[in-house]
């Protein structure tokens, strides 16, 4: 080979390989901002057919990253955003456990164009583990808001794993991302381990919601909180002040009046004076001073644990209740 036509061929190579890189720099520049976008409106219901507020609508392919394709619903269930035109897919979810898409075909209009509605439905992939007990049936509130499909297990088959091999329990709890934890009466007491395993959970990452009695496993994950409180036997109201703007604005009220079929009216529950320092308070009960709280969030490193201080099977067939709890579920 002469040393002319080796240096053509090594010229050759060189640009082919110039040229692959060119294109390899410019595929990821997020495409092109200048494609015309149009509006599309949506209306998205929750599981029940009711209008949903704070639901996140967007544009599953969006051909660049840009604000405007996506934006949550307004309390009509109504949000806006652009789109290009042709066949899109639309796509609305609340939360990790709740989410549908549909598919619309975007005019070049300027007055938009309007989407089929959507109604959401149980993201299964989503794993979900009830914990059964004795107290409380928080069960039936998961299935008016939707949630159909779901794992579960007695409470005192949990804690017999966890007594035989707690590393292995914990194991089987991270496969889930949502746990709601039923009271038990408060036989909580009697299974610290279970107690310390649920710490665990939450703390790498883990989502609790839990009920009532769900306070001893507190006390013994946020020690040395949850420990000091008062029983407040004499009850005089029977309703929950929102005391949190964005419960506030998802439900779209600040009081909700009690109908339990429980004989003990909010008030008559514990009156805690030692809550964590960075827990969060969205519910107390109305007219108590200082305020007594009866919805808490309670954070330890990625995870978290909300705690009502009720039986949450008691307000199902209680509209305004069951919105509060569903803003929860939705959002755990």
């Amino acid at each position: 080979m002469n040393k002319s036509y080796f240096s053509l061929i090594v010229f050759f190579f060189g640009v082919v390989l110039y040229s692959g890189c060119s294109d390899d720099s410019t595929s990821g520049s997020g495409g092109n901002p200048n494609v015309p976008t149009y509006a599309v409106t949506a209306t998205v219901l929750n599981p029940q057919g009711q209008k949903q507020g704070g639901a996140l609508l967007s544009l599953k392919n969006p051909p660049f990253q840009d604000p405007k394709f996506s934006a949550y619903t307004d309390s009509s269930g109504k949000a806006t955003i652009q789109a290009p035109e042709g066949n899109q897919i639309l796509l609305a979810t609340i939360g990790s456990a709740f989410a549908q898409e549909i598919p619309v075909n975007v005019k070049p209009l300027a007055a938009g164009t309007v989407a089929d509605t959507i109604k959401l439905v149980q993201n299964t992939t989503v794993k979900v583990l009830v914990v059964l007990a004795s107290a409380e049936e928080l069960e039936k509130v998961l299935r008016v808001v939707g949630f159909t499909t779901y794992d579960s297990m007695e409470v005192s088959s949990l804690r017999d794993s966890v007594a035989r091999d707690s590393t292995k329990a914990l194991e089987l709890l991270k496969k889930y991302t949502l746990i709601f934890s039923d009271c038990d009466g408060g036989s909580e007491d009697y299974y610290p381990a279970l107690s310390r395993v649920l710490g665990r959970y939450v703390q790498q990452g883990g989502k609790v919601y839990g009920g009532h009695y769900n306070y001893y496993n507190l006390e013994k994950v946020w020690t040395p909180f949850y420990t000091k409180y008062d029983y407040q036997g004499n009850s005089s109201t029977d309703s929950i002040s929102i005391i949190n703007l964005e419960l506030q604005k998802f439900l779209g009220f600040s009081t909700a009046k009690w109908k339990s079929g429980d004989s003990r009216a909010l008030s008559g529950y514990e009156k805690f004076s030692d809550l964590p320092t960075n827990s969060k308070i969205y519910g107390t009960i109305y007219g108590t001073s200082p305020a007594v709280g009866v919805i808490v969030e309670n954070y330890l490193g990625s995870g978290k644990y909300l705690w009502t201080d009720y039986h949450n099977q008691d307000i199902k067939d209680d509209p305004k209740l069951v919105k509060i709890v569903q803003y929860f579920l939705l959002t755990l």
